[in-house]
This record gives structure tokens, sequence and C-alpha cells, in this order.
């Protein structure tokens, strides 16, 4: 049974991980199926120690779930023979499972080769000859009989395929090639299965589960080739499309996590004190502290049952997890940048928005023009028309703004700001998706029909 993906967005924070471990958790334990909790990209150090702390898993990081030669496979056990099998063995084995090609592998199920029924009854041909010496045929089949599956098996001049090989090129290989079946191997030529034309036809795409996000732009490479079973998400509708209806719970509350938890409660499901704990720390990480204008009485009412279940303090533990994430100065500036860094798109306008957190502003006034020079670079590479980073200081309430690109005059005029530490300073400003976003795209809107 091939595995459904609990994924979040691109350049992962604690919410994503959090609701992809905690709904994998969920759906294993409400439905049949293998569930994999995984990321999009590598998570960071802050997130491994927390997950370390708790005793759990890192995420699967899957970069792409474009379709390859491995979704082709189906889901039965191969039959398979080893180098010294004898030809009366191979016959019985052919013959009792209906089978017309058969690989070779070796004691790691390693690929040797591959035999087909064309070619043992070659075999049989050549041995027998003209037919002239019919006398003869009993002795000629018994030293055929004797030989041995390495002795015929093909090992050279064959097309095989990795499994993380594109199905398109796949295709073309077999279309120029037109052999009968295609042997699949994994990067340590350990065998996988057999393809065939067939199986291009009754090809099922990676099945995935979206949390935390919405937007293809977010959504991890070759989203459009997956097939998308469920979203649960708390931001905007974005742009993905689905082949048929699917669920989809999107909400305004504060937190991914915030969700799932309540599914856990409403469907009485137990929860484990560390799932708890992890669903907990997504909550308080995206309502930093419940200081985010996105913060819902249900974010509330959910973190006070996880409180009682974790037995932890909500306050205490998001001001412990915001104190441990404070590594800016261990960061480069790109890295910085990159971290939670989300792309928009609004008409043919493309713009990046990247938020850091942190409880000193005032620490990183002497990095900004350095941050600034890297963020045009940037907007240059990715041809953004604006890019914004988000300082915000949990600890004052507001958001340093610096602004990038070409249209970054139009921020600077849209926001009414006052100014700190020689940036523009948004008082009460906490919310990248609710302050922020709605007014970049509101101001580009009334620039395009201007």
């Amino acid at each position: 049974m091939k595995p459904i993906y609990v994924i979040g967005h691109k350049n992962p924070d604690i919410d994503s991980i959090a609701a992809a471990i905690s709904y994998k958790v969920y759906k294993q334990t409400t439905e049949k199926g293998v569930y994999i909790a995984a990321a999009a990209s590598e998570i960071n150090d802050e997130i491994k120690r927390l997950l370390d702390h708790l005793e759990f898993d890192y995420p699967v990081v899957v970069s792409n779930v474009g379709t390859t030669v491995e979704d082709l496979l189906d889901d039965e056990e191969f039959i398979y023979l080893s180098a010294d099998t004898s030809l009366v063995e191979l016959g019985n084995i052919m013959k009792n499972n209906k089978l017309k090609t058969v690989p070779v592998l070796d004691e790691k199920q390693k690929f040797l080769g591959l035999i087909t029924i064309g070619d043992v009854a070659m075999i049989y041909l050549d041995a027998l000859g003209t037919g002239q010496d019919i006398e003869k045929a009993p002795q000629v089949l018994r030293t055929v009989l004797d030989r041995k599956v390495s002795s015929i098996m093909k090992s050279r001049d064959l097309v095989l395929f990795e499994k993380d090989e594109k199905v398109e090129e796949a295709r073309k290989q077999m279309i120029s090639t037109r052999y009968r079946n295609y042997p699949v191997v994994d990067e340590d030529n350990r065998y996988l299965g057999l393809i065939s034309r067939y199986n291009l036809l009754q090809m099922k795409r990676k099945q995935i589960i979206l949390v935390d996000h919405n937007e293809k732009k977010q959504a991890v490479d070759g989203v459009e080739e997956a097939e998308i079973l469920e979203i649960i998400d708390h931001h905007r509708v974005g742009d993905l499309q689905t082949t048929w209806p699917i669920f989809f719970h999107n909400e305004p509350v504060g937190s991914t996590s915030t969700l799932i938890a309540e599914r856990f409660m409403q469907n009485r499901i137990f929860m484990a004190t560390n799932i708890a704990t992890l669903l907990l720390s997504g909550i308080m990480s995206d309502t930093m502290i419940y200081n985010s204008p996105t913060t819902t009485a249900k974010d509330k009412m959910i973190a006070r049952e996880l409180e009682r279940i974790s037995g932890l303090d909500s306050v205490e533990w998001g001001k412990k997890l915001y104190a441990e994430s404070s590594r800016m100065d261990k960061q480069s500036n790109l890295e910085l940048i990159s971290e939670d860094l989300k792309e928009y798109v609004s008409g043919d306008t493309m713009f990046a928005i990247s938020q850091v957190e942190t409880i000193d502003l005032a620490r990183f006034a002497e990095r900004r023009q350095d941050i600034l020079t890297t963020m045009e670079e940037l907007c240059a590479r990715k041809g953004y028309a604006l890019m914004c980073l988000m300082v915000t200081d949990i600890l004052e309430g507001g958001t340093e703004l610096i602004v990038a690109g070409e249209k970054s005059t139009l921020v600077e005029e849209e926001f009414q700001h006052d100014h700190m530490y020689g940036g523009i300073f948004l008082k009460g400003v906490l919310s990248r998706k609710k302050q922020v976003v709605p007014v970049i795209y509101e101001m580009l809107r009334r620039h395009m029909i201007m």
C-alpha cells in the first residue's frame, strides 16, 4: 500500500510541522492507510530541538511530489530467482505463476538480470537443433535442464529505470525500445519491480494532504501532478485546483494546530502528552503567544485544553519557545530572509514577504543595511517586484518593515508608520496574513487600474 503524505508549506515553521505530525497520527488512528508526516524542505534547528525534546521522529523531507517511475509500480509482491536456480525450477516457477518475465537478484535483492519466456524457448530450440538427431533428445534436454539461470539471463543491453526518474522520460524510452517489461531499481540497484506500457495507463499519482497552506507558490514542488485528498488551513484561499471535490477545512483562526487539536477533541481520539505539547507549540508560535491579531477565542479555548493534557502553562511555554528560537545572530542574511519567506502573485506582479520574530529589535538595527542589500539581490534573482521583511518584536507588540524591489516606495507610502531604531516601525502590526498581505494586494490592485 502506497503512503499518503501529510505535508506543510515550504520553509516550514513550528505550526506546519506540528500540524503534519499530529494530523498524521490522527489519520493513522481513525482511517485505513499508511500516512507519513512530511516536510517540503529541511526543518530548522529550532524545530529539531523541539521534536527531540518531545521524542518525535523528524518528518520525511519530500522536495517534489511529481509523478515518477516508482508511482507506476503496483503493490503486489514480486517473484524473483537467484543466479543458481536451475532451468527445471525456472520452468516450474514461470508455469505455476503464469509469468513471462522474471528478475534475477542476489541475496540482498540487488538486480542482476532478466529471463523471459522467449529466452527459455530459444534455449530449447537451439539445443534440439534441426531435429535430425532426435534419438539424442533426452540427453540434450537433460543437459539443458541442468543449466543455471546465471548462464542464460540477460544482464546487458537492458533498459531499466531508477525509481525517481520522471514518468515522461520513461514513456519516451518505452516507445523507442518496445520491450515487454522494464526493471525498476533504487539508487543502490535494489530491485523494486517491473513496469510496462500497461502501467502507464494505470498510473497512480502521489496522494497528499496539505496542512497550513493552500497556495501553489507555497506548496511542495510537483503539487500539480499529485492527488490532493484534503486541505486543512487557516490562511486565505489560494490557487490550487483539484480534479474532484475534497475535504477542505479552512477557518479564520490563529493556527492550523488549533483546527487539528479540535478534530482530536471532537471525535474523542486519545491525545498523548507529546502530541498535546506539539500542538500547543504550534498555537503559541503562530499566535505569537496570543499577541497576533489573528488570535481567536477558539485558539485560547483549545490551548486551555492542551494545557490540561500537557501539564504546561501556555504563556510560559510560548516564552520558552521564543527564547530558544532567537538565533538571528547565527544566521547569514540570506538564511534569515529565506527561512519563513512566502511568495504571492497579484496579476502579473510577484512579490514576497518574509517574517522573523525577536524579543530584542534593537540588536537587529546594525544588520539592516546589509540585509536590505541581500533583499535587493534576491528581488533581481527571483523576479520580485517588491519584497518585505517583517521583523516582529513580540515584547514591543509591533513590526519593523524593511522593503526592497522596484515597487518598494509604494509600500512605504501605503503604511502609516513611525520610526524606531532608524527604520519603519508599525505599532500593533504582528500578522503577515491579516495586516500586511491584504494591504499589499489592495495597493497593487489600485495601481493596476490607475
